[in-house]
């Protein structure tokens, strides 16, 4: 199971010396739409999300992270 990691974006803009502005511009989202992705108070859909890893040179998969599941493969060594 995969889950939308926000801090992600914020990590992976801070590296490449962006401002929340500069990725607002570049994606032409609001300087308020990026700030509410960021603090994890809004999950952005596939295309904007498409656009924002775009912006920051990255793959959308990225901003996800795998947490435990309830599956068969728990990672144990039988």
């Amino acid at each position: 199971m995969q889950s939308f990691n926000p801090a992600r974006i914020i990590l992976k803009r801070k590296s490449l010396n962006k401002t929340q502005q500069d990725l607002a511009r570049e994606t032409g989202l609001s300087n308020a739409a990026i700030y509410y992705i960021e603090k994890g108070k809004r999950t952005p859909k596939a295309g904007t999300l498409g656009r924002i890893a775009s912006a920051l040179e990255c793959n959308v998969d990225y901003f996800y992270e795998e947490k435990p599941g309830n599956n068969a493969n728990t990672g144990q060594l039988v």
